[in-house]
């Protein structure tokens, strides 16, 4: 087998080729963002392709669209082709090219049950620092009469780990921590070494997304953790891919706790009025939108073509489409309201609340306990690391810049702070004390500076990072939101509330809060995307 993954470099392609040469079966294994290149040095008619794992095509479309949509471009060229998963999504969910493509279910016998113990509460993270203690404080936990003296926390946030094993007061040595091992993450765990599921166990293992999947851990007593927080939705485990993949991590038999999952988790305290049904019919509607407009544009000629360009390119991309240079053709993005619809599922109505967590279960075929409900009070896992104010920083850095530091310090601040260069260089300290040493307002500020697109582009591009999609925002926020953005990009007129409907998919309800009617907005999604 010849595993084609790192940097498509010479030295690659010349062992690649060499491979090629030599007698015998051939068998390729890649990532997704290789596939579209391999025909230019085989001939995909000779060789079958499977692709793994392919619920991921969907989950991962978020930022790996490039290398996703290389391979749904790319597949059909093969002699054959078998997408397989041990967690298939819904077929409500898989791209459009896959409708009509056989599906065949391996009907396995004797498959070992999940249990899930389902543990709600207010405070995830509290709750599973709390179980660390109880392991900290007698060396083990009992569950049914067994001991469990090893922990596996599934935790998709690098900083929420952080904070929990600065709560914990843990050391180096008590934890093994499984992520991508890249400049940020040892950033925000810094003092903590980023493991491999091959080190040597230690009492406490976190585990982010990296090792969900295609990971093996051994362990004779480990018990596993998943924590997940409707205040971070990447903590969001999927009930139908995400617990299932979790439940079979630990491979050692002997363990007793081998299909036991705790499922610590939050809902939902604010759910939309939108059901799931609605979000689907206007999805449907856009994309159908989406797909006349397409069809008008490249059937047209002349003067209308030039006219559609225009008026199209002055409002970035309409939602679900994108324009493709090399065909100058404007082409239907179908994968991605798969996920937004997939998304809205999983964090608006499966964690609205603990019965419908309990059901999510039930239809993947799971057992679980009763939900469980503790209310905890404390205070807010600290942050970890007491990491220097953005206004001190800036105000050292500034200093070191005037006196054209060499030391290696303003390099330091620079991978610890990237917006301190740019804000230093094309805003300047006055500029920067005017925003008040906010990070929010001087991104903006950059984006109005150094965007040449229209106004309306500008003030989505910075009032986009503050619209909580599937939420109720009131009336008055999204007023403060746009008269910022209106004030830095020179738009005329008031803001009012009402605007945000120029960018976003929304409807104006009124709810009541603290006993009070409050006006607002529900959003749903956004009307631009950049692709």
């Amino acid at each position: 087998m010849f595993g084609l993954f790192g940097s498509f470099d010479n030295s690659l392609k010349s062992k690649f080729k060499k491979y090629l040469k030599e007698e015998g079966t051939k068998k390729i294994m890649c990532t997704y963002d290789k596939l579209p290149y391999l025909d230019k040095y085989l001939d995909p008619k000779d060789f079958r392709l499977l692709v793994d794992e392919y619920h991921c095509l969907l989950k991962a479309y978020s930022y790996r669209d490039k290398a996703i949509d290389g391979v749904l471009d790319s597949f059909k060229k093969y002699k054959s082709f078998c997408f397989m998963s041990a967690t298939p999504i819904n077929a409500t969910f898989n791209p459009d090219c896959l409708d009509g493509v056989p599906v065949i279910t391996a009907d396995w016998q004797n498959v070992d049950k999940v249990i899930v113990s389902l543990q709600k509460t207010n405070k995830p993270y509290l709750k599973a620092a709390n179980y660390i203690n109880a392991y900290k404080r007698d060396g083990y936990i009992e569950v049914n009469g067994k001991r469990s003296y090893e922990a596996f926390f599934f935790i998709n946030s690098v900083t929420d780990i952080a904070s929990i094993l600065e709560r914990c007061n843990l050391s180096n040595d008590e934890v093994r921590i499984i992520c991508a091992d890249n400049d940020r993450n040892r950033s925000k765990l810094e003092g903590y070494e980023i493991s491999s599921s091959i080190d040597a166990n230690k009492p406490f293992t976190f585990i982010t997304s990296k090792g969900f999947e295609g990971v093996d851990y051994f362990s004779d007593s480990g018990l596993c953790f998943v924590v997940s927080s409707t205040s971070n939705t990447n903590t969001l485990a999927a009930i139908d891919t995400d617990i299932p993949q979790i439940a079979g991590r630990i491979r050692t038999k002997t363990n007793p706790f081998r299909n036991l999952i705790v499922h610590i988790f939050s809902t939902q305290l604010d759910n939309l009025s939108l059901s799931f049904e609605e979000m689907e019919e206007a999805t449907n509607k856009a994309i159908q939108a989406a797909k006349e407009t397409t069809d008008m544009f490249n059937s047209s000629t002349g003067l209308v073509r030039e006219h559609l360009r225009e008026k199209l390119s002055d409002k970035l991309n309409e939602a679900y489409m994108y324009y493709d240079k090399e065909t100058d053709t404007y082409k239907v993005n179908n994968l991605l309201p798969k996920l937004e619809l997939y998304n809205f599922k999983v964090n608006k109505i499966i964690y609205s609340n603990g019965l419908q967590i309990a059901k999510a279960y039930e239809e993947n075929d799971m057992k679980h306990t009763k939900v469980e409900w503790e209310y905890l009070e404390d205070d807010k896992i600290a942050k970890q690391g007491k990491k220097m104010k953005f206004e001190e920083a800036y105000k050292l850095y500034s200093d070191l810049r005037k006196k054209v530091d060499y030391s290696g310090t303003t390099e330091a601040l620079e991978k610890e702070y990237p917006l301190l260069r740019p804000a230093y260089d094309k805003l300047g300290d006055e500029t920067v004390k005017y925003l008040k040493y906010v990070q929010k307002k001087i991104k903006d500020q950059l984006i109005c500076n150094s965007d040449t697109s229209t106004i309306d582009n500008k003030i989505y591009k910075i009032i986009k990072d503050d619209i909580k999609l599937y939420t109720f925002m009131p009336s008055k926020k999204l007023k403060e939101i746009l008269k910022n953005a209106y004030e830095l990009t020179g738009k005329v007129g008031t803001a009012k509330a009402s605007d945000i409907e120029n960018w976003f998919e929304c409807k104006e309800i009124r709810k009541t809060i603290d006993e009070k009617t409050v006006r607002g907005y529900e959003i749903y999604r956004s009307k631009l995307v950049f692709k």
